[in-house]
């Protein structure tokens, strides 16, 4: 009985159950085809909103991550075989024998291909769950890999270059070092001899690494270790040295590997970073002097430019203007002035591109002449801050030594910071928008690049570099011209300037410094306006004064970052004049008192640690940009908040997702139809986890102005440039 009941259940396995199946495609072919142009409109919906999202993206310079490139793809090809198949229904013959009696045939085949096609839709729908982002910043490798405009093949660097690529291919030769001074051209070499190993294929892997001198130096090791993590695309997992270094390690051993590392003032300890010089790990370091103590097999000194190259260089970034009668002669002494170092060159040459007259010249050959009784390094600086002073307008200079006195370590100016600066100090000139604001200065820092060769370049999302050199001259016409106390990044202040100075200073930087406790007493500081304090650690215990801020009446922008703030100190309050607030970075509990702040055009909370903003945000009706950006914790903005910054046209809140659909603590948040309110609006980067949320004419207001609004009902993350 057992062996009939067995051979009776495959007989149903293999001919009842398949036999069902095909008739169920028959009988549910409408039901089918349903579900189908319900996941064909998911779909396209999908790609729409992930094109949109792709778009922008690489219209500010990133890659689009392989993996969501196939995802649009597939899901392209899928949507057109959808539609063909819908079409193919519509068109299809299911009637026979007049209309009469159903075509089984065609219910068949239809029905099975939507079922099929529909389930694997809807399998790659959910797949688009994982993208988290779509994109991912082009590392500095990428950028370096390209031939740079102002990069000269000189007989003097190539018979370096040479060399050094010869050492490469030297299994006897791993570790090589270039020095020489300031200016003189070391980074250049070193990214030309990055670009030809990249191009060359002679590594598996290749890593630069810029301006290492400014790390500090008891996290220098550190920081350059990371960075080669970093730069290798692994997943930093540890806060550990020793244990980043054996991950480091583990992942190259087996590997060809290239390390540059520019700029560095003294000895590393290679091996602790991960790093140890053989055959298959090579090291190139560059330095303003030679280091002995490194063990380097080859070693370059780099000299200034000699006569003829110095000319050359001279003659290019001025133009024509040098070979008319009369003015080449003097040309050619001011360029002898210039002392061969290339930065020197381009600024002062690109700054006499518009001298016409044989008289500018011979003026600026004068001031040049007095320069000779200092030696190289002064009259380098002296020669710079001549070019500064040939700046046209009344808006190069003031950007010029904004960006001077906040440049990162690596002498890098990112342009949101210097947009929520250059806003808030007034900087910009006939702008009324934060758009319009972002453009200017854009086109400002590439006149400065340009024509005066005062800033190296500026990357597609707009962060801006300058040398070195010609940041430590911008600090110095700062500290001189506008009385402003600046320290570069990793900088110590050892002391507070005293009353005297406090009273003329107009800025205050301090960038990631290490420096002393704050004064209980409050300073007396009436011709401050713009103040930046950035602590080295969050876990450094500085704290903010509650009188702090009394004597600072004047302030316009104000920029504390990496802080722990339970509460603001009371004296925020008297600065009513106040336009820029960035508290990034920050554990933050109460700051109901930025409410009280109602001149704020921009408030920032990048990356603080927060959990609600209060209520009294929503007085800040003046208020044009909004930074919330990676603020995981944030989990409260009371309803009502949002739609009262009526005057908003940035907003910044990808990491928020507790939008309206239930109370948090007894009290309702934010709901997305608030968004309508906000008429000003020209970007946004929200996420909604639930599309619903999203009501379907938030922004129909804009879209009356003409603004064209890509985006979709299924979508996740939602990043628009409303233009």
């Amino acid at each position: 009985m057992e062996i009939l009941t067995g051979i009776i259940s495959k007989i149903i396995e293999y001919t009842v159950e398949p036999v069902g199946r095909q008739m169920g495609y028959q009988i549910h072919y409408k039901k089918n085809f349903e579900n189908l142009r319900s996941q064909l409109k998911n779909i396209d919906y999908a790609v729409d909103n992930m094109k949109h999202m792709v778009d922008a993206d690489e219209r500010k310079g990133k890659k689009v991550r392989t993996d969501v490139q196939k995802w649009l793809t597939e899901a392209n090809e899928m949507i057109q075989e959808a539609t063909k198949l819908v079409d193919d229904e519509d068109h299809a013959k299911t009637k026979c024998f007049c209309g009469v009696c159903p075509n089984l045939v065609s219910y068949h085949q239809l029905g099975r291909k939507s079922a099929k096609l529909t389930e694997k839709i809807e399998l790659h729908y959910d797949k688009k769950e994982k993208f988290t982002t779509v994109s991912y910043n082009p590392p500095l490798e990428e950028i370096c890999a390209t031939p740079s405009q102002n990069y000269m093949a000189f007989e003097s660097r190539n018979s370096i270059v040479k060399e050094i690529m010869e050492g490469l291919k030297n299994p006897d030769i791993n570790m090589i070092g270039v020095y020489g001074l300031s200016g003189v051209g070391k980074t250049k070499l070193a990214q030309e001899v990055y670009r030809q190993a990249t191009k060359d294929n002679l590594f598996d892997e290749v890593v630069i690494v810029l301006d290492v001198k400014k790390y500090p130096d008891l996290e220098k090791e550190e920081r350059i270790q990371k960075k080669i993590v970093e730069k290798l695309g692994m997943d930093d997992e540890t806060h550990d040295i020793e244990a980043r270094a054996q991950r480091l390690w583990n992942r190259i051993k087996d590997k060809n590997i290239f390390v540059i590392l520019d700029d560095i003032w003294e000895a590393i300890d290679l091996e602790a970073l991960g790093l140890r010089p053989m055959a298959t790990c090579k090291i190139l370091l560059t330095s303003r002097d030679r280091i002995s103590d490194m063990s380097m097999q080859k070693e370059f000194p780099l000299e200034v430019l000699g006569v003829e190259e110095n000319w050359s260089l001279f003659e290019k970034m001025t133009g024509d203007v040098v070979n008319n009668d009369g003015i080449h002669e003097v040309a050619t002494e001011i360029a002898k002035k210039c002392g061969g170092l290339p930065v020197l060159v381009c600024a002062v040459a690109t700054s006499l591109r518009s001298a016409a007259t044989l008289e500018e010249w011979r003026v600026a050959l004068r001031d040049f002449k007095s320069f000779d009784e200092h030696g190289l390094t002064k009259s380098a600086y002296l020669a710079l801050e001549w070019s500064y002073n040939r700046l046209d307008g009344d808006e190069l200079k003031p950007l010029f030594l904004l960006c001077g006195i906040i440049a990162r370590s690596t002498c890098t100016i990112f342009l949101n910071d210097l947009l929520k600066y250059a806003m808030g100090l007034s900087l910009v000139k006939h702008v009324d928008t934060v758009e319009e604001a972002r453009d200017k200065l854009i086109s400002l820092a590439k006149k400065l690049i340009k024509d005066y060769c005062l800033l190296l370049d500026i990357d597609d999302d707009g962060d801006i570099r300058m040398h070195e050199l010609v940041r430590d001259v911008a600090m110095e016409i700062a500290s001189k011209d506008n009385n402003a106390i600046a320290k570069a990044y990793g900088d110590e202040l050892k002391e507070w300037p005293n009353g005297d100075s406090l009273k003329k200073c107009t800025a205050i930087s301090l960038n990631s410094c290490k420096i002393p406790r704050l004064p209980e007493e409050p300073w007396v500081c009436p011709e401050l306006r713009f103040f930046v304090l950035e602590n080295r650690n969050i876990d450094d215990p500085l704290e903010i004064p509650d009188k702090y801020f009394e004597g600072m009446k004047e302030l316009k922008v104000l920029d504390v970052t990496k802080m722990r703030i339970p509460s603001l100190p009371p004296s925020l309050q008297s600065l009513t004049n106040l336009q820029t607030l960035c508290l990034d970075g920050c554990v933050l509990g109460d700051i109901a008192l930025v409410g009280q702040l109602t001149n704020l055009k921009i408030l920032s909370l990048l990356k603080s640690k927060v959990k609600e903003l209060p209520e009294e945000i929503g007085q800040l009706t003046r208020l044009q940009l909004l930074d919330l950006t990676g603020c995981s914790e944030l989990v409260l903005i009371p309803a009502g908040v949002i739609s009262r910054l009526t005057s908003l046209e940035d907003l910044r809140m990808g990491s928020f997702k507790q939008w309206e659909g239930g109370l948090k603590d007894g009290r309702s948040n934010a709901s997305a139809s608030e968004l309508k309110h906000l008429s000003q609006l020209t970007a946004l980067d929200i996420h909604i986890p639930d599309a619903n949320l999203l009501p379907a004419n938030v922004f129909s207001g804009h879209e009356r102005k003409g603004r064209r609004i890509s985006m979709s009902k299924t979508m996740m993350k939602l990043q628009l440039s409303l233009t």
